[in-house]
């Protein structure tokens, strides 16, 4: 086992030892009889060079005459750009090409402004977070989340380097006279480098204190669950971020509860963006267009939760041709297709996907039932279907309209049968019916009000439903008629419906200034509900649809939010985010006011480090009500109240960046949060439990958590990879008197995971092949037994003749269980292919490589008359995934 968990840390440093040269010392070979200039240098290209340039000033009459063979890149360039006013120059990992500089008399002292878009050459699709950067000037900017830029500099020449995340950088070059407004067009690139920092193309880019974009172009090259990729497996492996088991359980980030991270698809709150318990997020990877995850230390225009932010945008479609894909695996298959509308003004996207399990689960029950007096029937699947359409009513003006709907069920129904003495027998029924699903959507109009302010104004729609039917059902035969019947059914219902308007402004004041501020207002209705029925009666569909129909009356609330934020520069070598964050809630006749305030702050000493500094207060009005105690969807969203106030948090963290090397760059960081109102739920003591009384069963108490994050990234050509390590502590306290928990002693949360380490590794083998694999290892979570069961009366003449409802056997203290270490190893392998202009692409490879018994969570099992007609019970380890092969295809028509 030991030798096997060393493969991936081996590999990773091989690839650190291996790499570390000038992008001047890449060795090149060219034969070139007038061949003309742009050719040879996108010749040298397809050898890895890292060259950028703008075509629009390469000479089109320049043509080559060259031999080189395993020549130094340095040595070769300037024989290239011999005879023409042509010039090169190093820039971060990149040369770039430039024009010579002139000779200018006449001093520059003018300001003027440069704005545009940034757009995808092939799609037309806005470019988010794209940069351009003038390296000589040292100025640059960054695009938002539409793919709208302004930048105020002196007149005079000008040289940006523009680049994106999954995208060949270019240069822009030009003279800069007056205030002018450009179109940047980038073209995709497959083959960008893996990772790179600061202004260049990546897999992985920390763009902020705590904060990380994901290149999906490159995640899809990382080892996923059935060759899927998935936005929120891919935010597993950053440090900060810990969920249980195979994602069991939800998503802890720098010790926050798992209500406490807020995911927003289009800007639209998502309130359960699992499927299948954690194992699949609701985020399709073939609909989403970029994704960035905050951790903790947000600026002021993020709100709404306390612990992270996930901000997933979906594509807008393809403006200028019609293309489509198709996806099919042993988890799921999905189509994808988009085109425009009235072409270069509008575009479409639709995606639609479906899971598989349901296939073959029931040869899996079958295998695995091994008792011929059980029968079992198992179903379960997954949906989702995104659509976007966009189009452009002027220069100025765009407007958004995007869907989202996606489902779960699961069933489950398992009976045993029993033959005793007398010719009785009996026959015990356990079914559960679970269903919950997302709905959202979201009306967008963006408008340039001028050239340095940019507006966006959002109607949204959010709804999140949960169902849950359990039932225990005993029923005793004699040889004529039914003699005995016992019924325990309890029933699950959880909602939340979401309104909302939010206005959003852009303002780029000047080149030191980048002013954001904005209102939002968001109208919740939620409705919780636990319903428990036991008696020894008949039961029928007819009671089982109608029961507990009266608790469903809603409780309702409203979230209203302003910020102010100035995104500056401080001389040269200082930036900051100040900025405050003002919110209020009215619930009933109640308002409860929240301030803000957010200090984020950057020292740049030199090019190979950077510090960072964040303390920030975030507020939450929301509570989940956990009757599991791990992040089950059966969880209830509720409004903070008068009783229940809202979640706070403060938050620190000091962080340093270190780029060693130009292949190397290390991310240090260490934080600690002050919790306050959180909120505890006892509700399992309840017979019923409804959008009032849940109140009456709640403890308020604090936490505090504490960590250190590692983030090393290498990359070099083909090679690539990254080390995460987080080390961190959670607790909760709840010792108020009259109403503690857990005797009033601090407890550690259930995603208390002390230790987690995670290795990815990626390899280009040639433009056809890729490798990848990746390891995690990490410290078990914590753990408490279920609180409530069921049990079965057993009567003296050896036969069950009732259900009863019991606690299992108290444990004094809350998470004082451990779950076995974790640990796994996973790899995939791709082979991509063209015929004539379809992209064929398969995916092998193993998801839990060496078969690890990674224990999920424990639970009860009981045995009926297994002895001597004797009851026993005892705790089993309970395993999601013990192994998942992968085999997909994927067909991509352009």
């Amino acid at each position: 086992m030991k030798s096997t968990c060393l493969i991936p840390i081996f590999l990773l440093v091989c690839s650190i030892a291996c790499f570390g040269q000038s992008p001047l010392d890449h060795r090149i070979s060219l034969i070139a009889q007038g061949l003309p200039l742009k050719e040879a240098l996108y010749n040298l290209i397809d050898q890895d060079a890292k060259i950028s340039f703008n075509n629009s000033i390469i000479p089109s009459n320049k043509t080559i005459n060259l031999q080189a063979s395993n020549e130094r890149l340095g040595d070769a360039l300037p024989k290239l750009l011999e005879g023409t006013d042509l010039g090169f120059e190093v820039v971060g990992s990149q040369i770039v090409i430039i024009k010579k500089p002139q000779n200018v008399n006449v001093p520059i002292k003018r300001f003027h402004t440069i704005s545009g878009s940034l757009t995808d050459a092939a799609t037309g699709e806005h470019v988010i977070n794209g940069t351009l950067y003038d390296a000589k000037r040292n100025i640059g900017t960054y695009t938002n989340e539409y793919g709208h830029f302004s930048l105020t500099a002196r007149e005079g020449p000008l040289n940006f380097i523009v680049s994106s995340l999954g995208y060949n950088n270019d240069t822009l070059s030009f003279e800069l006279t007056s205030s002018r407004r450009i179109e940047v067009k980038l073209m995709p690139s497959v083959l960008a480098t893996v990772i790179v920092s600061n202004f260049n193309d990546s897999s992985l880019v920390q763009t902020g204190i705590g904060q990380f974009e994901l290149n999906l172009e490159h995640a899809k090259r990382l080892p996923s669950l059935g060759g899927e990729t998935d936005v929120l497996r891919v935010g597993h492996t950053m440090p900060g971020i810990q969920t249980g088991g195979d994602g069991f359980g939800g998503i802890s980030v720098r010790g926050g509860d798992v209500d406490q991270n807020l995911f927003l698809l289009d800007g639209v709150p998502i309130y359960n963006a699992s499927h299948g318990l954690g194992i699949f997020s609701i985020y399709n990877a073939a609909a989403v267009r970029s994704a960035k995850i905050l951790k903790s230390s947000f600026p002021a225009q993020y709100g709404g939760r306390i612990s992270s932010i996930w901000d997933v945008q979906t594509k807008e479609g393809n403006m200028n041709e019609k293309q489509g894909e198709l996806e099919i695996g042993l988890g799921s298959i999905q189509l994808n297709l988009e085109g425009p509308i009235n072409k270069g003004n509008g575009s479409w996207f639709v995606s639609g996907r479906r899971s598989l399990f349901n296939l073959y689960s029931e040869q899996i029950v079958s295998y695995l039932n091994s008792d011929k007096n059980v029968k079992r029937e198992l179903d379960y699947f997954f949906q989702d279907f995104n659509a976007k359409i966009n189009y452009k009513i002027s220069q100025k003006d765009r407007v958004f309209l995007s869907l989202y709907r996606g489902n779960d069920k699961f069933f489950d129904n398992k009976r045993r049968f029993f033959t005793h003495e007398f010719n009785v027998s009996s026959e015990l029924l356990e079914e559960k019916l679970v269903r919950w699903g997302n709905q959202a959507a979201s009306l967008r109009w963006n408008h340039l009000v001028s050239d340095k302010v940019f507006a966006n104004i959002t109607a949204i729609y959010s709804r999140y439903q949960y169902d849950a039917d359990d039932l225990y059902d005993l029923i005793l035969k004699d040889s004529v008629e039914t003699t005995e019947r016992s019924v325990f059914f309890q029933k699950y219902f959880s909602s939340i419906t979401d309104l909302g308007i939010k206005t959003d402004f852009d303002y780029f004041a000047s080149r030191n200034h980048r002013i954001r501020f904005g209102t939002s207002f968001l109208k919740h209705s939620f409705q919780p509900a636990i319903i428990n029925f036991d008696r020894k009666t008949l039961f029928n569909e007819e009671i089982r649809d109608t029961i507990g129909t009266y608790l469903k009356s809603p409780l309702r609330s409203s979230e209203m939010d302003i910020y102010l934020q100035d995104e500056m520069k401080i001389g040269k070598s200082l930036t900051a985010n100040i900025g405050l964050r003002a919110s209020g809630l009215l619930v009933g006749d109640k308002t409860i006011y929240k301030l803000q305030p957010r200090l984020l702050f950057s020292l740049f000493d030199g090019e190979p480090v950077s510090y960072s500094m964040a303390v920030t207060r975030n507020a939450q009005f929301l509570h989940l009500l956990s009757p599991t105690g791990i992040g089950l969807p059966k969880d209830f969203w509720v409004s903070a109240t008068e009783k229940a106030p809202p979640q706070t948090v403060w938050h620190f963290s000091l962080g340093t960046n270190l780029k060693p090397k130009k292949w190397l760059a290390l991310d240090f960081e260490m934080y600690f949060n002050r919790f306050d109102n959180l909120v505890y739920f006892q509700g399992n003591t309840l017979e019923d439990v409804s959008a009032s009384n849940w109140q009456d069963e709640i403890a308020l108490g604090n936490g505090t958590a504490y960590g250190l994050e590692l983030l090393a990234k290498v990359e070099r050509g083909k090679v690539g990879g990254w080390l995460s390590y987080t080390y961190g502590r959670s607790d909760r306290l709840f010792n108020k008197e009259g109403n503690t928990v857990n005797n009033g002693k601090r407890f550690p949360i259930w995603l208390d995971r002390r230790h987690n380490a995670n290795i990815q590794f990626l390899y280009k083998i040639s433009q056809n092949w890729d490798f990848s694999l990746g390891f995690v290892i990490a410290s078990g979570s914590a753990f408490t037994f279920p609180s409530l069961q069921y049990d079965i009366e057993q009567s003296p003449t050896g036969f069950p003749d009732s259900i009863i409802v019991e606690p299992f056997p108290v444990i004094t203290d809350l998470n004082s269980f451990r779950i076995r270490f974790y640990n796994r190893l996973d790899f995939n392998i791709t082979y991509q292919f063209y015929i004539r202009n379809v992209k064929h692409s398969l995916k092998l490879g193993a998801y839990n490589a060496y078969l690890r018994r990674n224990p999920t969570y424990y639970k009860p099992l009981r045995g009926l008359f297994a002895n001597e007609d004797d009851i026993w019970q005892k705790a089993i380890e309970v395993r999601l995934i013990p192994f998942f092969p992968t085999l997909r295809y994927i067909l991509e028509i352009k």
